[in-house]
C-alpha cells in the first residue's frame, strides 16, 4: 500500500513537472474577452478593415458578428462595452465604439463615438468623442464619461459629455475603466511626431515611470514622471507605424494600459 501511494504520488508529481503553457488558438486581431450577464464568458474582437465586432465562444467559435459601420474615410479605432443590460433593458448585446478619420493637408484627426445595438440601431451618437469611460458616480450609480476634443483649432477645444445609465455595468468593464484616483490621456492620437500625454498621479504618490511598449509587450521607452507636472511630450517620429500601449507604474500599482497609434 505504501510503495502504491509513492507511486502515486511521484505519477502525480512527475505529471505537474511535464505541464506547461501550450498555445489554445490565435486570432488575427486583438481579442479580449468579457463575461456578460445571461451569455457568460465570451471572446471578442476588432476587425478595423471590416469594421465590425465579432465575439466568439470560449471553444473560439464565432458566436455573433456586429457590423460597427463608419463614414467613408474613417477607421474604427475601438470598440468596449459590450453588454446586455448597460445601455438598454432589451435582451440583446449593446456596445460602444469609437472611430477616426485623419485630414491630410491639415495633419489632424476627428473622431466620433456611437452606442448600438447588436442589430445595428443607434442607442446615441457622441461627436467628437475619443475616450470613454464608465465611472462610478454613488453607491450604485454609475455614468458614462465621454471625452470630446476639436483638435482642427490650437489650441485645440476639450469638452466633457456625462451620460446616465438605465443599467448597471457589468463588474469587467469597471476594471479596465478605474479613473477614480488617475488620469492618463494621449493627443493627437494617432500621431506622427510629437504626442502630449497627460497624467495625474494620485494623492500621496509623487514619482513613477510612464512606460511604452508595442503591441507584441516589447518594451520600447520608459520615462521618471513626478506629481510637479501633469504631462510629458514623447517624440515618436522615429517609431516604425503601428499600435503601442502605454501605462504608468507606483508603488508596485499600475495603471490600465492605453492605446498609442503611430502613423
Amino acid at each position: 500500500m505504501k510503495k502504491a501511494l509513492l507511486f502515486g504520488f511521484a505519477t502525480l508529481f512527475s505529471f505537474q513537472l511535464m505541464a506547461q503553457v501550450s498555445l489554445e488558438h490565435t486570432y488575427n486581431y486583438s481579442a479580449t474577452v468579457v463575461k456578460f450577464e445571461t451569455l457568460g464568458y465570451k471572446y471578442y474582437l476588432m476587425d478595423v478593415p471590416r469594421a465590425e465586432c465579432r465575439i466568439y465562444n470560449m471553444d473560439h467559435s464565432l458566436y455573433k458578428t456586429i457590423s460597427c459601420p463608419v463614414p467613408s474615410g474613417c477607421y474604427v479605432f475601438d470598440i468596449k462595452f459590450l453588454s446586455e443590460k448597460t445601455f438598454d433593458s432589451d435582451a440583446g448585446i449593446e456596445l460602444l465604439y469609437s472611430w477616426y478619420k485623419y485630414y491630410a493637408g491639415s495633419d489632424y484627426y476627428d473622431y466620433d463615438s456611437r452606442i448600438i445595438n447588436e442589430d445595428g440601431t443607434e442607442i446615441a451618437q457622441i461627436d467628437g468623442a475619443l475616450y470613454n469611460y464608465i465611472n462610478k458616480t454613488g453607491e450604485d450609480n454609475y455614468h458614462l464619461f465621454s471625452y470630446c476634443y476639436d483638435l482642427s483649432v490650437f489650441p485645440e477645444i476639450i469638452w466633457t459629455k456625462i451620460y446616465s445609465l438605465p443599467g448597471q455595468p457589468l463588474q469587467a468593464v469597471l476594471m479596465e475603466e478605474n479613473q477614480e484616483n488617475n488620469f492618463l490621456n494621449a493627443f493627437p492620437n494617432p500621431g506622427t511626431s510629437t504626442v502630449k500625454v497627460e497624467y495625474k498621479l494620485p494623492d500621496q504618490v509623487y514619482s513613477g515611470e510612464l512606460h511604452l511598449i508595442d503591441s507584441k509587450g516589447t518594451a520600447i521607452s520608459q520615462f521618471k514622471i513626478d506629481a510637479h507636472s501633469d504631462h510629458l511630450l514623447l517624440n515618436v517620429s522615429a517609431l516604425q507605424s503601428g499600435v503601442y500601449y502605454y501605462f504608468i507604474e507606483y508603488k508596485n500599482m499600475r495603471t490600465a494600459a492605453k492605446k498609442l497609434i503611430v502613423n
